[in-house]
C-alpha cells in the first residue's frame, strides 16, 4: 500500500492563463456619415472635412465610453486638454452638417447610438476592453499635432467591428418585448457617455 501511495500522481496546479495582449483600436474609427437628402449638395472637399470631423468625434466618444467603463477619467481629461480646440472645431463641423440634413434631434439620436454601439463593442471584448482602451489612450497621448490625430482616425482606420458599426440612418425605435441590441437597457450610462464633460 505504501508503494502504491508513493506512485500516486501529485495534484496538478492550475495555471492562470495570461491575459491577451491589447489588439489596438477598440472601436470603428471610420464613422459612417448619415447621407444628406437629395436637395442638400455637399462639395467633395467639404465631404472629406465632414468625414474627418465625424471620425474625431467618434474617437472622443469611444475614449469617453472607455473612461467611464474602466476608470480612466484622468487619461480622458488629458486627451481633452491636449486637443480641445481641434475637437471643438470638429464638433462645430458635425453640428453644421446635421443642421443641413435634419436638425438637432437627428444629431442627438446619432450621438446616442454611436456611444451605445461603442459600449456594446466594448462588452463583446470582455476583459481585454480596458487593456485596449489603455493602449488607445497611450497612443493618442503621443500625438503632438491635430494632423496626427486626424491621420490616426482616418488613414489608420481598422477593420470595422460589427458591434460598433453605426447605422447611418437609424429608424425610429419601436416598442417591443424583445431587447434590441443597439438600444440596450443600459441607456442611462450610455446617455452619460454621450454627454461629454468637456465642450
Amino acid at each position: 500500500m505504501a508503494g502504491l501511495a508513493g506512485c500516486a500522481h501529485p495534484a496538478q496546479q492550475a495555471l492562470a492563463p495570461e491575459p491577451p495582449a491589447p489588439v489596438g483600436h477598440v472601436y470603428q474609427s471610420l464613422v459612417p456619415v448619415p447621407p444628406a437628402p437629395k436637395w442638400v449638395h455637399i462639395k467633395p472637399d467639404d465631404q472629406e472635412k465632414i468625414q474627418v470631423a465625424f471620425n474625431v468625434i467618434g474617437l472622443k466618444s469611444a475614449l469617453m465610453v472607455g473612461a467611464l467603463s474602466c476608470g480612466q477619467q484622468n487619461q480622458y481629461d488629458a486627451f481633452m486638454r491636449a486637443f480641445q480646440p481641434h475637437i471643438l472645431a470638429d464638433q462645430h463641423v458635425m453640428d453644421a452638417y446635421f443642421r443641413r440634413i435634419g436638425g438637432q434631434t437627428k444629431e442627438d439620436q446619432f450621438v446616442t447610438l454611436l456611444a451605445n454601439n461603442q459600449s456594446v463593442g466594448g462588452l463583446d471584448q470582455g476583459k481585454i476592453f480596458c487593456l485596449n482602451n489603455e493602449a488607445e489612450f497611450e497612443r493618442v497621448a503621443s500625438f503632438k499635432t491635430p494632423d496626427e490625430l486626424d491621420s490616426f482616425v482616418t488613414d489608420q482606420s481598422p477593420t470595422p467591428v460589427a458591434a460598433a458599426v453605426v447605422d447611418p440612418t437609424p429608424a425610429p425605435v419601436k416598442k417591443t418585448k424583445k431587447p434590441i441590441k443597439h438600444t440596450s437597457t443600459t441607456s442611462t450610462s450610455e446617455k452619460s457617455a454621450a454627454s461629454p464633460t468637456h465642450s
